[in-house]
C-alpha cells in the first residue's frame, strides 16, 4: 500500500479550483475564435471579442472568468493500493474553503437547499464522487459549475423505443429553452443510460471523458442535426452506460462559454496538472454602434428602443435573488419600501469579493427570470430599468410596459471586463447576504442592449 499525503492532496485540490476559475481551455478558446473570425454581424462580433479579451484578462489577473464561481464538483478515481489518513471528502472540502477565501472567489454553496438557504460562507461542501480503481494512483478531475446553465439542463426518461431523431430533439429542445439564461454558446454534456440520477452523473463526467466510436458517431449525427443551433453551441460530449431493459434515462448538463474544469494524476505522491500552454491573443474589435447614455437622465431613458446598444454612465443598484425577497418582507410588513426606488436602475448581480487592489471583483449579471415574481413591486413602486440577462416571462415583460419602464441585458460570462466599468462601490442594505448584499455602484460605460 501506499499512503498518500494528505497534504498534498489538499493543496492539489486547491490548486485545481484556482486553474478551473482563471485559466481557460486553450481547445475552446480557439473554438471561439474561429466564431469570432467567422462572425458576420456586429453584434457577434462584440460577443465573441468580449469573451476572448475576458478570457485574456482572467488568465493575466489570475482573477475568475466568472463572478459566478459556482459549486464545486470533484471526481476522484482513487486507487485501491493507497491509502490517505485523513477522510477525502474532509481533504477536499478544506482545500476548497481555504482556495475560495485566499483568491477571493464568490462564496455561493447555501446550507440546505429547503430549509435553510443561509449561505455556508465557505463555498462547501463540495459535491464529490469517489470510484474505487485498481493501482496505487489518483486521479482529480475538478470542474466549476455555476447556476445560470445548471438551472436549463434537463433528464428525461424515454421508452426504449426512442429513436435517435426522437432524443436529438430533445437536446434541441433544451438548448432552444435555455437561450441566453445558459450564457452561449455552450458546451454540451450528454449522459445516455444507468438510471435518472446516474445518467446526469454521466453527463456531468463526459467533461473528462475519451468517447469511444460509437458515442464518436453519435456526436457526428448530433451535430448535423443540430446545424441550425450551431450558433449557440460550442462543443459536444458524450458518455454512455448501461441501463434497464425498460429504460432509456438521457441528460443534458448545459455548461455557458466559460466552461471551468481541471484535472491532476498524483502517483507516487508526485502531481501533475493536466495543463497545455495558453497563447491568448489581444483581440480589437471596435463597438460602432453603441451611444453613451447616463442614468440620471431618465427621460431618454425612456425613449430607448429595442435593440439598441447603449454604454451606461451612472450609479445603480445591485440586488438578485435573496435581496428582493428582503424588500418584498419589508413591504408586506411595513407598507413601504427600505429605500427609494423611484428612477432607479437595478442590476441583477452578485460580485465576487474585491481583492486589496480592486473597487469590486469580477462582476456579470445574473439571470432576470428568477426575478419576475417582484417585477410588479419593483416597478410599481418607481423602478426605472433593470439589467441583467436572458429572456423573461410575458408577465413580466407586461409589467414593465405598464410602468413604462425598461429591461437591458448585460453580456454573461465576461465578469472580468465588466468589473473595469465599476469605479465606485459601496454596501447599501443587507450587509449580510454577502455577495447578494444591495450595493450602490458608479459605472462607466457599461455595455448593454435595450430589451424593452
Amino acid at each position: 500500500m501506499i499512503e498518500i499525503n494528505a497534504n498534498l492532496l489538499e493543496e492539489t485540490v486547491y490548486n485545481l479550483c484556482v486553474q478551473a476559475n482563471t485559466i481557460y481551455d486553450m481547445r475552446l478558446y480557439n473554438l471561439i475564435l474561429q466564431k469570432f473570425d467567422n462572425a458576420v454581424s456586429q453584434d457577434d462580433k462584440i460577443k465573441y471579442s468580449n469573451i476572448l479579451n475576458n478570457i485574456k484578462l482572467a488568465f493575466e489577473t489570475r482573477r475568475p472568468l466568472c463572478q459566478d464561481t459556482g459549486q464545486v464538483i470533484v471526481f476522484v478515481r482513487h486507487g485501491c493500493e493507497c491509502i490517505c489518513k485523513k477522510p477525502v471528502n474532509e481533504i477536499i472540502n478544506t482545500a476548497v474553503e481555504k482556495a475560495y477565501t485566499d483568491n477571493y472567489f464568490r462564496k455561493s454553496v447555501v446550507k440546505n437547499a429547503l430549509f435553510n438557504r443561509a449561505n455556508s460562507n465557505t463555498n462547501t461542501p463540495a459535491v464529490v464522487y469517489t470510484d474505487i480503481v485498481p493501482g496505487s494512483e489518483i486521479t482529480i478531475d475538478l470542474m466549476i459549475k455555476g447556476a445560470g446553465s445548471e438551472n436549463c439542463s434537463a433528464v428525461k426518461m424515454f421508452r426504449p423505443s426512442a429513436t435517435k431523431e426522437d432524443i436529438f430533439q430533445f437536446i434541441k429542445n433544451t438548448v432552444a429553452s435555455a437561450g441566453e439564461k445558459s450564457c452561449p454558446p455552450v458546451v454540451l454534456g450528454i449522459g445516455i443510460g444507468g438510471t435518472l440520477e446516474y445518467a446526469a452523473l454521466l453527463s456531468k463526467k463526459s467533461f473528462f471523458h475519451k468517447q469511444n466510436p460509437d458515442e464518436n458517431n453519435f456526436v457526428t449525427q448530433l451535430c448535423t442535426y443540430l446545424k441550425n443551433e450551431e450558433s449557440n453551441i460550442l462543443d459536444i460530449h458524450l458518455m454512455t452506460s448501461s441501463t434497464h431493459i425498460a429504460c432509456l434515462p438521457v441528460a443534458v448538463t448545459l455548461n455557458c462559454h466559460s466552461t471551468r474544469h481541471a484535472s491532476a494524476h498524483i502517483c507516487k505522491n508526485k502531481v501533475t496538472y493536466n495543463t497545455s500552454l495558453c497563447e491568448y491573443k489581444d483581440i480589437t474589435h471596435e463597438n460602432t454602434n453603441f451611444k453613451e447614455v447616463f442614468s440620471c437622465d431618465t427621460d431618454i431613458i425612456r425613449s430607448l428602443k429595442c435593440g439598441e446598444n447603449i454604454l451606461l454612465t451612472g450609479y445603480i443598484y445591485t440586488a438578485r435573488d435573496a435581496a428582493h425577497k428582503k424588500i418584498q418582507e419589508h413591504f408586506e410588513n411595513y407598507g413601504c419600501m427600505p429605500f427609494d426606488f423611484k428612477d432607479k436602475i437595478i442590476f441583477y448581480a452578485g460580485p465576487c469579493p474585491a481583492a486589496a487592489d480592486e473597487i469590486i471583483g469580477p462582476v456579470g449579471p445574473t439571470t432576470s427570470a428568477r426575478m419576475d415574481d417582484y417585477c410588479h413591486l419593483m416597478y410599481s413602486n418607481g423602478l426605472l430599468a433593470s439589467i441583467g440577462k436572458g429572456e423573461r416571462s410575458q408577465q413580466a415583460y407586461d409589467v414593465i410596459r405598464e410602468y413604462n419602464g425598461k429591461y437591458f441585458t448585460a453580456q454573461g460570462g465576461i465578469a472580468c471586463l465588466l468589473s473595469r466599468c465599476v469605479k465606485s462601490n459601496e454596501i447599501l442594505a443587507f450587509d449580510e447576504l454577502g455577495t447578494e448584499a444591495v450595493r450602490k455602484l458608479y459605472v462607466e460605460k457599461l455595455p448593454l442592449k435595450v430589451i424593452i
